[in-house]
């Protein structure tokens, strides 16, 4: 791996397996296996940082901050992200960089990175996808996370970004997370990195209640959308800053629309209880034209499938995930010639059947064609 760009749909990524007696011991396997993705990711957040003009005093502090609640918050977590510096040979506050970047980058005045997500609620079997959309200059400094249970923890499948302990992923009870970023205003630093919750809800949630409470137990003071997925429902919890909402298909209070079962998500607040407040990313950001054709694809595909009862598989998803070089840019790609810092990418595309216990992951972007894919049955 390094911090030059590669088309995300050419990388093949690591896998990092880990089978290990505790979660102490699991942390130093990561941090001796992925050193150098590690020492990686750090100079390249690190990069990226000062491209946002983010002074290194205050990505510092930051990390610290956000160090300080994660041990307050879950010192079972922190004893393995130090077990990770440790293996790595890094300053636990270096590696902190990395896992906090959600909430440093709270500092800068806009992202200009993106996601998109569909999923679809029946009881018994939800479906939900996503194409995960992240500086394009990142593309190699991921993997797949294949983190094997430990007393009190459960296996999980997923991505990580190296360094972080989990991320996008579906644990061995069929519980998963997907990710976007949002962006409110009060939102700062110092709060549990919203990646230790997604890693939190991987490793210890048994059922989509126990995901809820993990999330909402954590305070945060920056701004995502977590949608977690179990078979029976996918709901998604919006987070600005220390409030966090939850939306469900068919609830028409805060979901209109969503009697098909179907929810989406791109990156603006769609609850109605934190619309005030809430910002765009960027300035140029794509997130409602992306949202707008994702509604369009609903209704052509509803047209379509009549009183059928639904997606039978993610594939479906993934067909309402692609676009083309004259639409939205739901699956991105950059323009030929963007700048360092200006050119986002769909880095992976991640499917998650949790009925059948299976996650799809593909470097690129499903219009690439998802030719690098992997399935992972837990």
């Amino acid at each position: 791996m390094s911090t030059e760009y590669v088309p995300a749909a050419e990388v093949r990524p690591e896998t990092f397996i880990s089978r290990a007696a505790d979660h102490v011991q699991r942390g130093a396997q990561r941090g001796r296996e992925l050193r150098t993705g590690i020492e990686s990711a750090i100079a390249g957040y690190r990069r990226y940082f000062e491209f946002l003009s983010i002074a290194e005093a205050d990505v510092r502090a930051a990390a610290a901050a956000s160090h300080a609640r994660l041990r307050a918050w879950s010192p079972e977590a922190a004893e393995e992200v130090a077990a990770v510096a440790e293996g790595a040979q890094v300053p636990v506050d270096e590696l902190m960089e990395v896992i906090a970047r959600t909430e440093i980058m709270t500092l800068a005045p806009a992202s200009p990175t993106e996601c998109s997500t569909v999923s679809f609620t029946r009881s018994g079997s939800s479906l939900a996808a996503q194409n995960w959309d992240w500086a394009a200059d990142f593309s190699t400094l991921w993997h797949i996370n294949d983190v094997g249970a430990v007393p009190g923890q459960l296996r999980h499948v997923g991505i990580a970004e190296y360094g972080m302990l989990g991320k996008i992923g579906l644990n061995e009870a069929g519980v998963g997370v997907l990710l976007n970023i949002l962006k409110h205003e009060g939102d700062g630093v110092g709060g549990v990195p919203i990646h230790m919750i997604l890693e939190r809800v991987l490793s210890t949630a048994r059922t989509l209640d126990e995901a809820l409470e993990v999330i909402h137990s954590a305070p945060t003071n920056s701004s995502s959308i977590i949608t977690v997925v179990s078979a029976d429902e996918v709901v998604q919890v919006e987070i600005a800053n220390a409030q966090k909402c939850e939306r469900r298909a068919g609830d028409p209070s805060v979901s209109p629309g969503t009697e098909s079962g179907f929810l989406l998500h791109t990156n603006h607040f769609l609850h109605p209880d934190l619309v005030p407040g809430s910002l765009e990313l960027n300035a140029t950001s794509t997130s409602r034209a992306r949202h707008a054709h994702l509604e369009r694809r609903l209704e052509e595909y509803s047209a379509r499938a009549g009183t059928s009862s639904g997606p039978e598989s993610t594939a479906e998803l993934i067909d309402l995930l692609t676009t083309g070089p004259d639409e939205a840019p739901v699956s991105c790609t950059p323009a030929p010639g963007a700048a360092y810092g200006d050119r986002s990418a769909t880095l992976v595309t991640v499917q998650i059947d949790p009925k059948r216990k299976q996650i799809d992951l593909a470097p690129g972007s499903p219009a690439d064609g998802l030719q690098g894919n992997r399935r992972y049955q837990l």
